[in-house]
């Protein structure tokens, strides 16, 4: 029998039927509408599934903080806030009377690369996923870590200061994709404002000075983010998700400045925490949904 993940996200919506050995058969996606009531989210969900009498697990994969029982407990995207409150395996098992589960995204991302991508094997291992913000995973040797309120690994919502105002900020508005974009933005003229990310780092290659002091700035402020997570967990691995970490420059960068940051701020050299790439990456969400559901 085939396995279905199903990665929900704010944008699209990505199927994919999965065989014993986590090997992807055939992946589709469709887009995230808007909808006034739950039901007319979950029935869209559900209608464009495939192949679902072949099916004997569904796997799901979502946005905000989703509990152990799968009770989404935080509005996420603006197209999916009508889930806040609702029991994803309820309304899913409810609709296709098959085996379900369900996972936040990037605890569904740490799961996969745990069980079998670049945490395979460790005993203790941490997940930060660059995208619109950062998400995050922490797993033990007996896997993800959900914390008393399923808030573990929040990474996004690390506290950072803003000296400029005084104020705490969340620490995912400072290393996300957006802010890479943001920080750009805010050192150019109007007429040069860009949309992506990777504009940003087309003009760092071009050797644009502006972009060479945002990609410094915004590559300091992920490393907050890892010495922080290093510092409270001290895991054997921690691996970096998202498009920007398949770059072979960003990676080795990051690797680079990790090092010379914890010497810098432990002041002694004896932090041996490896950093790394997730295996997976765009299918690590639904490989990690299914991983779930089987393990559920």
């Amino acid at each position: 029998m085939k396995k279905i993940g199903i990665d929900i996200g704010g944008t699209f919506i990505k199927y994919a039927l999965v065989d014993e050995s986590y090997k992807i058969m055939e992946k589709w996606k469709v887009e995230t509408i808007k909808f006034e009531t739950k039901d007319e989210l979950y029935d869209y969900i559900c209608h464009n599934m495939r192949g679902i009498e072949d099916i004997d697990v569904i796997g799901i994969s979502a946005p905000g903080v989703i509990d152990e029982e799968a009770n989404v407990r935080s509005y996420a995207a603006p197209n999916l806030r009508i889930m806040y409150g609702t029991n994803i395996v309820h309304e899913i098992q409810n609709r296709t009377n098959k085996k379900v589960a369900a996972i936040n995204d990037a605890k569904a991302a740490g799961l996969c690369e745990f069980e079998i991508g670049n945490a395979k094997d460790s005993k203790s291992s941490a997940f930060l996923i660059l995208g619109t913000g950062t998400g995050g995973c922490i797993c033990n040797e007996n896997g993800v870590i959900y914390g008393k309120d399923s808030f573990a690994g929040e990474f996004h919502k690390l506290p950072f200061i803003n000296f400029s105002n005084g104020k705490m900020d969340n620490m995912g508005d400072y290393a996300s994709m957006t802010a890479l974009i943001n920080i750009y933005n805010d050192k150019v003229d109007e007429n040069v404002k860009v949309r992506y990310g990777h504009e940003v780092c087309n003009k760092y290659f071009e050797g644009d000075n502006t972009a060479k002091e945002t990609v410094d700035q915004w590559i300091n402020y992920i490393l907050v983010q890892l010495i922080t997570i290093t510092v409270f967990y001290n895991p054997e691995v921690i691996c970096i998700g998202g498009g920007i970490s398949e770059e072979e420059w960003f990676i080795n960068r990051i690797k680079e400045k990790y090092r010379e940051e914890c010497i810098r701020h432990t002041e002694c050299d004896v932090i041996t925490t490896k950093i790394d790439r997730c295996k997976y990456n765009n299918d690590a969400n639904i490989l990690g949904a299914v991983i779930n559901a089987i393990k559920k």
